[in-house]
Parts: structure tokens; sequence; C-alpha cells
């Protein structure tokens, strides 16, 4: 005898939107914890591998979905033991191949991946992906999971909608899934976003409810519970980054004064030579451009074509001082000033300076600054040290060190930075002399005046991201 399922409202949506919006490719829920979004996709699936038996595409292939999470093992704990259950429920006939992890119910194959490893995601040709709790990805690894999938949802089953994908997750913070959202909206790619919040799931109890929402407060509820895209600390070394405060809408590297110092953090490596340029404007730090220079001999060129009458203080990582020499001559010629250090600062109190201008609001960052941003967003901290993790070629520690070095010391030698640096790193010190400590929470003044009012420069803060 046939039971009857009833979806909660926002499982409902999960399943019909693809196929009510036929013309859009991608979809996201955003959920709060225990919303049932992967009961939600049970359903979604099974819908539409009622909707492929007996079809075919053109080349007389048969229908094929990929299914996908952050492992096999973490897949099997989430969407697959409820799909199998639900297949066995209802008397459905099916095989799984284990070894091969394919569902193969009548002539459609279910094909499940571990996302962790975008490299591995080839070979197939889908109708449709299926991805559950992507922000369990780091950053960067979810983004490129996403392209990696995005390749292969390409079959075009006949009788049946063009290919698409699906997302869902918990939103972590301002993570994988936030920042694909933001690659649709500023590059007009058509989606479609639901959410749903941890309340919404009736089937949850009353005293699961009332203890999950005393358990989360401000930011962490709204994004843990209620599927709200914001910051909150989700591994990342800049977590107080929040594109909606801190983006602006245009670039201010060719429109400076000639009274504007411009200060440039440099990093040195093998592969090139990343450097970030920021400008002081107003009590705040303006990250107005970024570089990534293979040779360092042509890095006082590029600074001065880029800048030609205004003041450049250089501030070069610290640990490759006895290597100046080989380009001061080009540092004299083109009339660049070198911030002289015996060391670097610790990166703790580097990136504590950053994080405390970025929530203060008093740190911005232009659009042409890419290489910047994508640090900001993707740059993590290793889970077993609690470090901010190195890597290669493009790695975005490079671009944070940059900006570290340009951010501790304009708070250290600006004066109009003076209070910022009373409240940010002189308070640290001195109270780390005091009490021996290695980091502290401390409180900074916002910004008494919003980026509009940055002189002389007719700013505004980004409109092409909307408030989630």
């Amino acid at each position: 005898m046939a039971q009857l399922v009833r979806l909660l409202d926002h499982q409902a949506r999960l399943l019909q939107a693809p196929f009510v919006f036929p013309e859009k490719r991608f979809f996201i829920q955003c959920a709060g914890y225990g919303a049932g979004k992967t009961r939600g996709l049970v359903f979604l699936v099974a819908f539409a591998v009622k909707c492929l038996l007996g079809k075919k595409d053109k080349g007389g292939t048969n229908p094929k979905i990929l299914i996908g999470s952050k492992n096999i093992t973490f897949l099997a704990k989430t969407w697959t033991n409820d799909f199998e259950a639900y297949l066995q429920a209802s008397g459905s006939e099916y095989s799984f191949d284990r070894a091969k992890n394919i569902i193969t119910i009548g002539n459609v194959q279910l094909i499940l991946v571990a996302l962790e490893e975008p490299s591995a995601i080839y070979g197939y040709s889908v109708c449709c992906g299926i991805l559950d709790e992507v922000d369990e990805l780091s950053t960067s690894v979810c983004m490129e999971a996403i392209k990696s999938v995005n390749d292969r949802v390409r079959q075009h089953v006949e009788g049946f909608r063009d290919p698409f994908i699906v997302m869902t997750s918990t939103s972590q913070g301002l993570k994988g899934l936030y920042q694909t959202y933001l690659h649709f909206k500023e590059n007009k790619i058509g989606f479609v976003l639901m959410r749903a919040r941890t309340q919404d799931n009736i089937y949850n109890g009353a005293d699961y409810i009332r203890t999950m929402y005393s358990m989360y407060k401000g930011k962490e509820r709204e994004c843990l519970l209620e599927g709200v895209f914001c910051s909150i600390d989700s591994g990342l070394v800049f977590p107080d980054y929040d594109p909606k405060v801190n983006d602006l809408s245009v670039d201010l590297y060719d429109r400076l004064e000639d009274f504007d110092t411009v200060y440039i953090g440099q990093d040195f490596n093998n592969f090139g030579n990343a450097g970030v340029a920021c400008v002081i404007k107003e009590g705040a730090i303006v990250i107005i451009k970024d570089y990534d220079i293979p040779d360092m001999r042509r890095a006082p060129e590029t600074f001065r074509y880029d800048f030609p009458t205004q003041k450049i203080v250089w501030v070069p990582d610290a640990t490759y001082k006895e290597h100046y020499s080989q380009f001061k001559k080009e540092l004299r010629q083109y009339n660049i000033t070198i911030a002289y250090r015996k060391a670097n600062p610790l990166v703790q109190d580097r990136n504590f300076a950053v994080n405390r201008m970025l929530t203060a609001q008093r740190m911005f960052i232009c659009p042409i600054a890419t290489r910047m941003k994508n640090a900001f967003v993707t740059h993590q901290k290793d889970p077993k040290t609690g470090q901010p993790m190195k890597g290669g070629m493009g790695a975005p520690d490079h671009w944070s060190d940059c900006l570290g070095y340009v951010t501790h010391y304009a708070l250290c030698w600006d004066k109009s930075l003076k209070n910022l640096y009373d409240y940010t790193l002189g308070m640290l010190y001195s109270k780390r002399r005091a009490q021996g400590a290695d980091a502290l929470e401390l409180e900074v003044p916002t910004m008494l005046m919003s980026p509009d009012r940055l002189r002389n420069t007719p700013l505004k803060k980004a409109t092409n991201v909307e408030d989630a």
C-alpha cells in the first residue's frame, strides 16, 4: 500500500524548483542545522529518477545523475543511507555497486563522487548534479569542485529538462557556497536561491529547536540556524572580511591626489613576487591594487608607472633584506622609499591588525585587487596548528603577508592612524607585556563616516552585492 509522504514547504520548493524554472541551471538551498535539506534531496533525486525512467539521450545512452558530498563516507552518513531506506520502504528495485559507488534504478545510474578531490571528477556526462553540504569543504576546494561538476553536467536527455545543478548546505560563514553565490551575481549567471530555518522543520521537536536557539547567538544563529550568509570564524585567516561592508565599487589607483602616499607590501618567492598597494584616506586603509611580478628588478618601474606623482613607501618582507641591494639602484632611480625593519612583525599580530581594521570598517578593497580579495575568502588556517596555511604559486598566503606588512607598518607609523594603533596593536602589546598573553580580543571604534565620505573620491559601497 502506497504511503503518503508530506514534504515540508522548503523541501517541496527544492523538489519543484528545477522543473518550475527549467531555464535556470543552478539551484542553491542554504538551510539551518536540522532543517531537513538532505531529506529534501532524497525526494528530489527520487522524483528526477521517476521522470528519467525509460528515457535516453540523443546518443542512446541511459540517464546519469551525479551525487556529491565531501567524501563517500560523509555522503553515506547523510544522503545515501536515507535514499536506500526510501527505496527499500517503497519496494523499489535497485542495485548498489559499492566498489564503483554506483546505484542503478531501472535504466538510471546514480554516480556517487567525493567533492574533496575535484581533479578526480572527470570522465562523466550526467544530466544533473546534486551536491550536499558543500560548505563542509574548504572555500577554495568547494569552488573548484563546483567548477568540476559543472563541466560534467552536460547530458541532454530527450523529454527531460536541460542539465542542472542543485547545491545544498548549512552555511559555514562566507565560504564556498557564498562565494559561488557572489560569482553568479557578479557575472549575471541565473540561479535560484532558497532558504530554510532550523525551526521550519516541524519534525525536530520544540525542545530541540529551543535548545539550538539557546546555544547560538547573533551572527552564529543567523548563519547556522537561519540560512543567512554572514561572517563567522570558519577557519579563515581573515574571518572579519565581509564583502557587503569592505568592498568598494570603484577603483582608485588611477585617481589619487599628488599628496597621497602609497604603501606597497612586498613578498618574495622563487616563482613570483606578490605585492599589495594601499592608500590611507580619512583614517581608513584602502587596498587599491595587487601585483604578481615575475622579475623583481622591474617592480620599481611598475610601481612608479602606476603612481607617477605620489610618494611611494615600499614595505618588503624583512627576511629578504640581504637582497635589497640587488634592486636598490632601481628604487633610488624611481624615488621609492624603503621601510627598513630588523624583522617582520609576528604573523598573528599582522593578521590581528588586519581583522580589527576590517571589522571596524577601517579597511576597504577596490574591485581590481582580485588576488587580495581571493586571499580574504580562501586563505585558511591549518586545522592542526591553527597557523595560516602556506602554499606555492598563486597561493593566497603571499598576498595575505603583503597586506599584513602594510597594515602593521601603517598603524605604527602613519599619524592619521594613531588612534587606531592605540585601540589595536598598542593595546595588544601593552596587555601582552602585562599579562604575557599571546592574543587578545579588543574592541575597535567603527568608522564614524561611511566609505562614501573618503576624501576627494566619489566612493560608494559595492552595488553588486546584496544583503543575504
